[in-house]
């Protein structure tokens, strides 16, 4: 899909954005940073939040110099204690949470003047749902979520309205594995829904695994999984799993027909190879809710120097995503 003149057009209609970087350095900061710019072009109030340390000078492993967030006058932002007292701008606070942090409690304030912040926001998902909450009723017109490194929670569409992907040459500096990590990540968050029927039964169900038996659901203890009664009796099955899919879960239910549901992709901690074993053997995955991956962006710099070819890279994606796939610094470059 062709590229849009402009990042901010993906978010049209998308009032909360989650940046998720599939590693650290692969150019996060630089799309919220073209964001804001954009934003702040067009005249739309914004807040901003993190689940992360983020918008720190200075790389803490490489020690390379780092994109820093620039906040412009009238944008709302949430940040812990510690740095939101280190900021050098002007800053009026109208909120103060006791979220659980190292870093003090959670400060939600309006910048008064333009500068650069360091973002440590609420990384709970119950926290983060609140202060997405809190921005909403400050009137912004857009929220946009920075998603610590590999955390794909801000992603869930419990809490964002739409997913940018940030992938690049900091995950691997071989295109095909860069490629293949990608893809596979796009392909989590890509999942399809079950169908609505179904959906509302199992919205009813909480905690553990659940199957589908002549037409009603019952629980299944923690042991099942591990015995001769999955394999006996979740062939063609439907299976509905209220908490976390791990691998070893997933290759304990690979059966022909079998169709495991999970509430969300950012539910799944699955292992490229396990859902290839899982699916050969005729099993299907979904969600309960989809996700909307509104763009992938690519920063074709590793931290240690290296670069790979960007037009390449897109090409490559581009092949087998359906949404548009950007190197943000050629955008700006423009």
């Amino acid at each position: 899909m062709s590229s849009p003149d402009s990042i901010s057009l993906l978010t049209e209609n998308l009032r909360v954005v989650s940046i998720i970087g599939l590693e650290k350095n692969t150019g996060k900061t630089v799309v919220l940073n073209q964001l804001l710019k954009e934003f702040r072009e067009m005249g739309i109030t914004v807040g901003l939040t993190s689940t992360g340390l983020e918008g720190e000078k200075r790389d803490q492993i490489y020690l390379n110099e780092k994109p820093e967030i620039n906040l412009s006058k009238g944008t709302y932002f949430a940040t812990s204690e510690k740095d939101f007292q280190n900021r050098q701008f002007s800053a009026t606070v109208i909120d103060l949470k006791n979220y659980r942090s190292p870093l003090g409690r959670t400060v939600f304030a309006r910048a008064e003047t333009d500068g650069k912040v360091i973002l440590s926001g609420p990384s709970i998902l119950q926290y983060l749902l609140e202060a997405v909450s809190i921005m909403k009723s400050y009137g912004c017109e857009r929220i946009l979520i920075d998603g610590s490194m590999s955390r794909m929670s801000p992603g869930a569409p419990l809490v964002s309205d739409g997913i940018i992907l940030a992938t690049g040459a900091a995950l691997s500096m071989n295109i095909e594995e860069l490629c293949r990590k990608t893809l596979f990540a796009v392909k989590l968050i890509s999942l399809k829904a079950t169908e609505p029927k179904l959906m509302n039964r199992m919205l009813a169900l909480e905690g553990g695994v659940w199957i589908e038996n002549c037409g009603t659901f019952e629980k299944l203890s923690s042991s099942a999984l591990t015995t001769s009664y999955s394999r006996a009796k979740i062939a063609g099955k439907t299976i509905f799993i209220d908490g976390s899919l791990t691998s070893s879960v997933l290759l304990s239910l690979s059966e022909r027909g079998t169709r495991v549901v999970v509430k969300d992709f950012s539910r799944i901690f699955v292992d490229e190879l396990s859902l290839m074993e899982y699916e050969r053997a005729g099993g299907r995955l979904e969600v309960l809710h989809p996700a909307n991956l509104i763009a992938v962006t690519v920063n074709p710099f590793s931290p240690t120097g290296f670069k790979i070819h960007s037009r390449e890279l897109i090409r490559a994606l581009e092949k087998k995503i359906d949404v548009p796939v950007v190197n943000v610094l050629e955008e700006i470059s423009k």
